[in-house]
C-alpha cells in the first residue's frame, strides 16, 4: 500500500485498509483506487485480489513483502494511502471490520439487500465516503 512502517499488519488489516483507501479515494476524488470492484463478503467488504494474495498468512501478521503487481500510485493516491493508514493505524482487523459493517455502510446495504458476494457499486461507496468527508468539514 505504499506504507513505510515496520509494524506488520494482519491479512484482515490489509484487506480492510485497502477497502478504506478505495472508499476514501472515491469519496474525496471521485476516482477508484482499485480497478477490481469490492464485494460484500460475510466478514465485510473485500477486494478479492487483495484477499487472495494475503490469505496464505492466516491470522498471523504479514512479515514478508506482499507480491502485488506493481502499480504506480500518483502523488494524490500515495498521499491518500498514507493519510488513511495514519488515521486507522491503531485499529485491529476486527475494529476495522466493525467500521465497515456499521448500519448504512455500503457493505451493510448490499449485504442486506442482495446478499453474499455481491459487487458493491463504486457509486454507493463514493456516496458513503463523500458523506463522511462532508461531516468532517
Amino acid at each position: 500500500m505504499g506504507i513505510q512502517d515496520e509494524r506488520p499488519l494482519t491479512p484482515l488489516q490489509v484487506v480492510k485498509l485497502t477497502y478504506l483507501c478505495h472508499g476514501w479515494m472515491l469519496g474525496l476524488y471521485h476516482q477508484p483506487l482499485s480497478a477490481q470492484p469490492a464485494e460484500a463478503w460475510q466478514y465485510g467488504p473485500v477486494i478479492p485480489d487483495v484477499y487472495h494474495e494475503v490469505k496464505v498468512h492466516g491470522r498471523k501478521p504479514i512479515t514478508t513483502p506482499i507480491d502485488f503487481p506493481k502499480a504506480e500510485l500518483d502523488f494524490i493516491e500515495s498521499d491518500l494511502v498514507q493519510q488513511v493508514y495514519r488515521a486507522y493505524e491503531d485499529f485491529s482487523g476486527i475494529q476495522l471490520s466493525q467500521i465497515t459493517h456499521e448500519p448504512g455502510t455500503p457493505w451493510h446495504r448490499i449485504w442486506h439487500e442482495h446478499g453474499r458476494n455481491t459487487i458493491i457499486p463504486n457509486s454507493l461507496i463514493e456516496e458513503h465516503y463523500a458523506g463522511l468527508a462532508a461531516e468532517d468539514e
